[in-house]
């Protein structure tokens, strides 16, 4: 339960990227507290204020959105998957590994954390806030093969990140990370990090 409970308040999603660094997800987790990833709320009530400017706007960002989509999939033709999973009485989480050969091309994870079953005094405050320092420190990126999303909704506290490999800035990426355990091609080993996941704790399903 602690490791899952850690990994609420302070892991979140983004963290996943420093276990293809050669550390676990639950030795990141202490150092990178304070960089988890941010998120990109959508509001409703907004949207149903706004002007027609602004909702050609929201358009706009719809439309791109789906482009995203589109080049995540053009990334993930034909290539394979594995998904690992782990969970307790507080949540659980699952990451999806998209993979050709021994390249990993696409991860996304999924978290889902029952705040009421989340330590702390103010869980949902805490994972918030973390999540919104991520959003800072991987701005750059966000939108540009790094994507990390996150609602409460009925309690659970959800968190979605996908990274595209092959669409993200590498370089930028081991500039915010510079443990990052890159091949001499610059690509992220799939072996290697379903391996530092299931140390972790994952397992695959």
């Amino acid at each position: 339960m602690k490791k899952l409970l850690t990994a609420g308040v302070a892991l979140l999603s983004v963290a996943t990227l420093v276990a293809c660094s050669g550390k676990t997800a639950s030795e990141s987790s202490s150092k990178d507290a304070k960089s988890s990833s941010s998120k990109v709320e959508k509001s409703s009530s907004s949207e149903s204020k706004s002007s027609n400017s602004s909702k050609s706007s929201a358009n706009d960002k719809t439309k791109d959105s789906k482009k995203d989509d589109s080049k995540k999939e053009d990334s993930i033709a034909d290539a394979q998957k594995t998904v690992l999973e782990t969970s307790d009485e507080a949540g659980k989480s699952i990451i999806t590994l998209y993979y050709k050969g021994d390249t990993l091309l696409v991860q996304e994870k999924v978290d889902d954390y029952d705040v009421s079953k989340v330590a702390g005094d103010n869980p949902l405050q805490s994972m918030k806030e973390a999540v919104a320092r991520n959003q800072e420190k991987f701005k750059d990126l966000m939108g540009h093969g790094f994507e990390l999303t996150s609602e409460y909704k009925d309690g659970i506290f959800y968190i979605t990140n996908t990274i595209d490999y092959t669409k993200v800035d590498i370089k930028k990426l081991k500039e915010i990370i510079p443990t990052l355990n890159l091949e001499a091609d610059n690509t992220i080993s799939y072996s290697k990090a379903k391996e530092l996941f299931i140390k972790s704790g994952m397992v695959e399903k």
